[in-house]
């Protein structure tokens, strides 16, 4: 219960709204409304007793209106308590790909326009059924693709999400092309080059979809995933209502042109692209892939410190770029037989072993049944460091030294332990006593 003299600010997002002063009741209040800030769509509606909002409601100014604008829309566009409940790198992030979807969506447009003049749409002499067919075989084709490509990189789009974004886009720009390409080509043509772009475009739907998961579980810091990705959705179709309208204003006034038409893809190509490689490079992941522990590690091994989540975010191998080979959680028939060029360890009690091969720059870990998270940790850390190391043999007990203090760095730098994206598979091994051999 709070004394008569006593005062109480109530706060919305840590901003400051109303004090109470001598009402344990909250009866007579005076409001703080003019330090409410941007949060609130209408403060009229949200503190209806504010004697501030009554008086002053007719006498608003053009600043106010705008500062009520701008918290209308961070309500409706912007996850509850942002910035709070985001990542430092949200906005950027943001900004970027929202400049991305909107190329995106312009080149789109001229694309979707190429193929309906491919099928026969104005034309009189199109045939209905052939039109027909050739959308069931696109579709089909794209069905189908999707399904091939979850099973053959969905277990590799989490662990790498920026590489998978990046050429997600690239491809969505090939498909494009493909698209206004095909309507020059003969009839005969038009149905392969159509059953290429779907194909083309089922492998964005399937890598931009699960890239975009992952990052928006990276940005909900507060357990609001579905918050975040709710609120993405609308600013993703607040750009596409927004393109609709250019491209509504655009497509008759290129109609006919081609010329234009393919200077416009260079450039809404070329927009698209910088966009997407500017937003990926924008993204601060605090969790560990397979080549942000190989750069984390190799700084530790050279210098005894850890590298920043900004700096290693940078340093990050993407498109073009070559990767540290690794296999973990490998098939030990994977892992070749010590010679000349393949060095290896197996830890004493058998937990886990591996090797790697110099001739070839790739490393192996496998793991027996029974391995906790905490386990393979380590024998992925011990692994690196052998490489970081040149290869050199220490004792146990310096490696598990070296394993706690780099942990230990890690964590202060701000980097998420509890969980990793180190692209394990599931393939485990288990001892068994020359007593069971014989059973």
């Amino acid at each position: 219960m709070l004394g008569n003299d006593e005062i109480t600010v109530e706060e919305y997002n840590g901003i400051p709204v109303r004090r109470y002063d001598h009402s344990p009741q909250f009866y007579n209040s005076e409001e703080i409304c003019e330090t409410f800030g941007e949060y609130s769509s209408s403060l009229t509606e949200l503190l209806p007793s504010c004697p501030y909002t009554s008086s002053n409601t007719s006498k608003l100014n053009i600043t106010e209106f705008f500062k009520r604008f701008k918290g209308l829309f961070n309500e409706v566009f912007l996850p509850q308590g942002y910035p709070h409940t985001v990542t430092a790198d949200y906005v950027q992030y943001q900004i970027w790909d929202t400049a991305q979807a909107f190329a995106s969506s312009l080149t789109g447009s001229l694309a979707t326009s190429a193929v309906l003049k491919g099928v026969g749409v104005g034309s009189g002499s199109a045939s209905v059924l052939a039109a027909s067919i050739t959308w069931l075989l696109k579709d089909g084709t794209g069905m189908v693709g999707r399904i091939i490509f979850a099973w053959a990189k969905g277990t590799r789009l989490d662990s790498e999400c920026k590489k998978w974004r990046l050429v997600a886009d690239v491809l969505n720009d090939i498909a494009f092309f493909v698209d206004l390409l095909a309507p020059h080509f003969s009839a005969a043509l038009f149905a392969p080059c159509a059953c290429v772009s779907s194909l083309l475009r089922s492998i964005v739907g399937v890598s931009g979809g699960a890239t975009r998961t992952a990052i928006v579980r990276h940005q909900a810091r507060r357990d609001n995933l579905a918050d975040v990705a709710a609120k993405d959705g609308s600013q993703e179709t607040l750009v596409n209502v927004i393109s609709l309208c250019v491209s509504l204003i655009l497509l008759p006034l290129v109609d006919g042109k081609p010329v234009i038409i393919w200077a416009l893809f260079i450039i809404f190509t070329i927009a698209h692209l910088f966009s997407n490689y500017r937003a990926v490079c924008s993204l601060q992941l605090d969790t560990l892939n397979q080549a942000r522990f190989i750069l984390c590690v190799r700084k530790f091994v050279t210098t005894g410190q850890v590298l920043s989540i900004i700096e290693c975010n940078k340093m990050e191998p993407l498109i073009g770029q070559k990767c540290p080979a690794r296999s973990f959680g490998c098939e030990l028939r994977s892992i070749p037989r010590t010679s000349p060029n393949t060095v290896g360890h197996r830890e004493p009690h058998g937990k886990w072993l591996y090797a790697f091969d110099k001739r070839r720059l790739k490393g192996w870990a496998a793991f027996s049944a029974g391995v906790t998270q905490e386990d393979i940790f380590s024998g992925i850390f011990q692994l690196e460091y052998f490489v970081a190391n040149k290869f050199q043999t220490l004792p146990a007990d310096f490696i598990s030294q070296k394993e706690n203090l780099f942990r230990d760095a890690m964590t202060l730098a701000g980097w998420q332990l509890h969980t990793h994206q180190l692209a394990v598979d599931e393939w485990r091994y288990r001892l068994a006593s020359d007593k069971a051999k014989n059973v």
